[in-house]
């Protein structure tokens, strides 16, 4: 099998993220001897692989020339379907790859594991609080149900990453032939870890993975540490999140008085995560998926197989990763600071879990993936 993965901004994972997803596919499929080429805005350090061709194009105009590419691999009959990465969120590319598809014989799959836009009650609490931001390419972005119709329509097979994204993007007719395909993590970093997980001493430690997106639960999580505070005094909290820190949360935590308590770091700079979340005696996801995250997100599937506890709003697909003793009602920052405690007091009762790695593993996703292309090839 010959695939083009088409995504912008991909890079070799680290944590958490569509894009490196897309690397991540393109990588397994290589692996098992699939051609891949892999057509991306910038190598961002990746190098080309057995199986695997890297094409670098450049952000500016992006679109058309991806699709060029394409055109130019099918014309020289070097690939037998394509795989866009995250299609709602490229939703410029809609008439380009309408116009692919009428031209053009090779299938396009598309793996959707986001949202389009944001519904007009989460637009409005963004606008209240960051007007700026609700006017972003991202989070502003209101588009009518037909629209996303539309854009999938131009595809021949979609893949959800949740049950909760499949209902949402696709009609009643159209929900039992989208297949969901959950997010994936590359195995081996996680495997190494297993086995011998780290001591964790000192006082309790909350873990918060984020990006300073109003929805992405910055207030939440600085709100919940604040509770625990009030019933242990030596309680810190670690945020991994984009910097700079903005003055909004800078005011939150002076307002809060947990200065002493919490640690910002930056998402930009080389971490440890998997030790992070081993050294944690919590992972607190208070964020709102799938907006500016994969749902369900993958730092809870990585902290669970890491025997990390979690304590999550129910929000997104999370249900179908999290279970319901480990929920609360979104929103609800009394009831999830009741479970943080709780689960605070099983500190180093929680065990690793291997059997999602197995579940989770790109190893087992390419296996569905290649499934669904030889379908349509």
């Amino acid at each position: 099998m010959r695939v083009a993965i088409l995504g912008q901004n991909i890079h070799p994972p680290w944590n958490e993220a569509v894009k490196n997803m897309g690397f991540e596919l393109a990588r397994q499929l290589s692996l098992i001897g699939h051609e891949v080429h892999l057509i991306t805005d910038g190598d961002g350090g990746i190098v080309s692989l057995r199986h695997l061709e890297v094409h670098s194009i450049p952000s500016q105009g992006f679109g058309r020339a991806a699709i060029d590419k394409i055109r130019q691999l099918e014309a020289a009959d070097a690939i037998d379907v394509v795989h866009v990465q995250n299609l709602l969120i490229q939703r410029p590319m809609a008439l380009l790859l309408r116009a692919l598809r009428k031209s053009s014989k090779i299938p396009i799959v598309a793996y959707c594991c986001q949202l389009p836009s944001l519904s007009l009650s989460h637009w409005v609490r963004v606008f209240r609080k960051d007007p700026k931001e609700a006017f972003s390419s991202k989070l502003g972005m209101l588009a009518p149900a037909f629209a996303t119709r539309w854009i999938i329509d131009n595809v021949d097979v979609i893949i959800a990453s949740s049950g909760f994204i499949r209902d949402r993007i696709s009609s009643p007719k159209q929900r039992r032939n989208v297949e969901v395909i959950h997010p994936f993590l590359r195995p081996d970093i996680l495997r190494e870890r297993l086995g011998t997980p780290s001591a964790r001493s000192g006082p309790p430690r909350l873990l918060y993975l984020g990006s300073h997106k109003i929805l992405r639960g910055e207030e939440d999580f600085l709100e919940l540490l604040a509770i625990l505070r009030t019933r242990i005094p030596d309680i810190e909290g670690v945020a991994i999140t984009t910097h700079p820190i903005p003055k909004r949360v800078h005011r939150q935590v002076e307002s809060l008085g947990i200065e002493k308590s919490v640690k910002f770091l930056s998402r930009d700079i080389e971490l440890d995560v998997p030790f992070l979340m081993e050294t944690s005696d919590l992972y607190v996801f208070t964020g709102l998926p799938p907006v500016g995250s994969i749902d369900p997100p993958l730092s809870i599937i990585e902290s669970l197989i890491l025997g990390t506890p979690v304590a999550s709003y129910d929000a997104g697909g999370i249900s179908e990763v999290l279970d319901a003793e480990n929920l609360v009602r979104y929103g609800d920052r009394k009831a999830l600071s009741k479970l943080a405690i709780t689960l605070l007091e099983k500190k180093g009762t929680t065990r690793q879990r291997p059997e999602l790695l197995e579940s989770f593993s790109s190893e087992t996703a390419v296996k569905r993936f290649e499934e669904i292309y030889h379908k349509v090839s």
